[in-house]
């Protein structure tokens, strides 16, 4: 199955990430970049990420609520990821993410290509091949003399 390219307005939309390992600090990032507003559960910061919310504590059930938009399920355990994702659904969030399994996802996170006039987002067709869409990503930007942000 191919997936549909959108783009929204993700600028002052409530996010909540569990978990703060690299993956989930590339997602961040490219989220703040657009103005959204990020809080993060995480048991232990293992990367840095600044002007964010984060709340050092062990993730609970409750603490997915229907104030966000979209839901990342990002820690190193993947039955845990498995029940954010589930938890995320039941709350009728609108985006979720997990890190663990694909299958799991609602939308990806595209390559970001960005300069003052353009953005193109970019995925494999079916959402799963990172390394292509890398590879395609840094030969657009090559092209267009733009440089790679934080992803």
């Amino acid at each position: 199955m191919a997936y549909f390219p959108i783009f929204i307005n993700v600028e002052n939309v409530k996010v909540l990430v569990i978990g703060l390992g690299c993956i989930a600090a590339r997602r961040i990032n490219v989220l703040k970049n657009f103005g959204a507003e990020i809080t993060v559960i995480t048991k232990e910061v293992k990367t840095n990420v600044e002007n964010i919310d984060i709340k050092i504590k062990e993730f609970e059930e409750d603490d997915i609520k229907e104030i966000y938009d979209i839901v990342i399920a990002a820690t190193d355990n993947n039955a845990v990821n498995k029940n954010i994702i589930k938890l995320a659904k039941e709350k009728n969030i609108k985006y979720y993410n997990s890190i663990s399994d694909k299958n799991d996802n609602n939308f990806f996170f595209p390559a970001v290509i960005e300069n003052d006039e353009i953005v193109c987002g970019l995925i494999s067709k079916n959402g799963l091949n990172h390394k292509i869409a890398k590879k395609y990503a840094d030969i657009l930007r090559n092209t267009l003399c733009i440089e790679k942000k934080a992803e």
